[in-house]
């Protein structure tokens, strides 16, 4: 008889990964540790894309660069927000996560692909065309996308538009451009931030994340464009 062979596809693997292990929050990152030690081959998975630009009439800034040594946008037009595929909704439930619409929903998964997390905004819902990373102003508040309304202190690394903040950096994205059923254009920001800057926010805010938890213990720089490539790849899919 031939010898049994379990069906990995199908299969859930629960790992408890230990804080000095932030290289492991991710399927990609247990692969490769995996591969190292059983001294098997390691391939990122595939992805073909055109060169493009988003400089038309975008205007982006980093004034802190210490919080945020590496920023990245990608420019989506013309897409269609509806629920995500069988598999990729299936994918997502596996790990505890809801299933919200096929933009959101990829963005979830490279992250828990790549261990990179992402944010895509809503490019028609952000005043002036401007992307600014910088600290927040006094006065300054914010409604997560999770509903909670919280004002912000000038030590709280932000990004904004030309008008206001629109997320907190590594932390949680803002309410008022978040990706919706009428979104046709986003921006898709892949980032680095600063790891005691989104922990310290994080708790004096009292709002985690997925993103939040990976962002304090560390995320690989040299990862940020081929999770962002990957994002868009997937979301052109």
């Amino acid at each position: 008889t031939k010898p049994y062979t379990p069906d990995i596809s199908s299969s859930i693997i629960e790992l408890e990964i230990t804080p000095n292990r932030a290289d492991a929050f991710s399927i990609l990152g247990v692969a490769r540790d995996l591969a190292a030690k059983l001294g098997m081959t390691y391939d990122l998975p595939q992805i073909k894309l055109a060169d493009a630009s988003i400089e038309d009439g975008l205007s982006v800034k980093v004034e802190d660069t210490k919080g945020c040594p590496r920023f990245t946008l990608q420019r989506i037009e013309g897409i269609t927000v509806k629920p995500s595929p069988v598999w990729l909704q299936r994918r997502l439930a596996s790990v505890g996560l809801r299933p919200r619409n096929n933009i959101v929903d990829v963005t979830n998964y490279v992250m828990m692909e790549t261990g990179q997390p992402l944010h895509a905004f809503d490019l028609d819902r952000l005043a002036e065309q401007k992307i600014i990373v910088r600290k927040a102003r006094i006065g300054e508040e914010i409604v997560a996308i999770n509903g909670a309304r919280r004002a912000l202190f000038h030590d709280m690394l932000v990004i904004a538009d030309g008008r206001r903040p629109v997320a907190i950096a590594g932390v949680m994205g803002g309410a008022e451009t978040e990706v919706s059923n009428s979104t046709r254009n986003i921006f898709l920001e892949c980032a680095e931030f600063e790891q005691r800057q989104v922990r310290r926010t994080s708790r004096a805010l009292g709002i985690s994340s997925d993103s939040s938890y990976r962002f304090e213990r560390g995320i690989d720089p040299e990862g940020i464009d081929h999770a962002s490539q990957r994002a868009v790849w997937l979301i052109s899919d």
